[in-house]
């Protein structure tokens, strides 16, 4: 272990200092990483949240997600529809980084050039990042602390990046960041005092009117407006989602409880009768390290461990 010594944090930590001599916060670990060229301290501790309540305890939100101009699109209790756009295009960075990375390959490896390249590149990712994370913390915050429950999709962000045609689609898809709003409002509406629904994946927000319940079975995906096959009328698909997972009372299974719906179960820290971890929670069974071969191993197949050892394989 090596002793790093004193840091010069450029963000104040005068909240965490507060909490620590009042008693009400206890630190955990620290964990010192580097991103994008920068040092980063990672401060995990246990704080004592007073009891709160939401703004409008009784009153619900939907939010429907796209990787579209529109990231996200709110339907309020009111039956307004609020429209947030992402604060960075990934079409545009997208193309400001492939000509960093263009001029970066052109460089000499550890030439002065080459130092100063990178860290443009990096910069650019890091602004990007910067920007996506404080979009989703304003967007969460302001809905937790006024919504008693707040209804998101159940998007299976795996499937959409691997599944797709387009190498484009996929990589807006990660680029969008839709898989950090859930988990984001899991632990807010927790601490507001408010509740996160999760809705049924195979919901159909999109195909089916919020007005009349005409469902239009061949919407295509680039399809943004759409006329209702029963009433005529012209649909926002996105606005129309967004009314639909705002209004759905559906029932909540522990699957989505488990995956960042309502509350998750939060794990015990401390001792429990002289064993690290509360029983059930967190803990695995041991897993032995995958074998290496040695410098003598002349063996075709590998080794697998409980095995005895073969002619010409040496022991571990």
């Amino acid at each position: 272990m090596v002793a790093i010594g004193r840091l010069r944090c450029k963000e104040s930590t005068r909240r965490l200092e507060r909490l620590l001599t009042k008693g009400r916060a206890r630190v955990l670990s620290m964990i010192l990483s580097e991103l994008g060229g920068r040092l980063f301290v990672s401060v995990a501790t246990i704080v004592a949240q007073a009891p709160r309540r939401p703004s409008e305890p009784d009153a619900r939100c939907g939010i429907d997600l796209g990787i579209g101009p529109e990231w996200a699109v709110v339907a309020h209790a009111d039956d307004t529809i609020e429209r947030i756009t992402h604060p960075a295009p990934w079409a545009a960075v997208q193309q400001q980084r492939r000509r960093l990375a263009r001029r970066l390959s052109r460089r000499v490896v550890g030439s002065r050039g080459h130092r100063q390249a990178k860290a443009k590149l990096a910069a650019l990712d890091r602004r990007t990042a910067n920007l996506r994370r404080e979009s989703i913390h304003t967007l969460t915050t302001r809905l937790a602390r006024r919504y008693g429950t707040i209804v998101v999709e159940d998007l299976d962000v795996a499937a959409m990046g691997k599944g797709m045609g387009r190498r484009a689609f996929r990589r807006s898809v990660y680029q969008a960041g839709l898989g950090r709003v859930r988990p984001t409002l899991a632990y807010k509406t927790s601490w507001a005092g408010g509740q996160l629904v999760v809705a049924d994946r195979w919901l159909a927000s999109s195909k089916t009117h919020h007005g009349c319940g005409g469902y239009l079975a061949n919407l295509r995906l680039g399809q943004r407006v759409w006329v209702c096959p029963a009433c005529g009328q012209l649909v926002d698909r996105n606005a129309n989602a967004a009314l639909n997972l705002r209004d759905w009372t559906g029932p909540v299974s522990d699957r989505d409880v488990q995956r960042g719906g309502v509350a998750a179960p939060v794990p015990l820290v401390g001792d429990h009768d002289g064993q690290a971890h509360a029983p059930g929670v967190g803990v695995r069974d041991p897993v032995r390290p995958p074998y290496v071969a040695g410098v003598d191993d002349t063996t075709t197949n590998p080794r697998t461990w409980g095995a005895e050892p073969r002619t010409g394989v040496s022991g571990r």
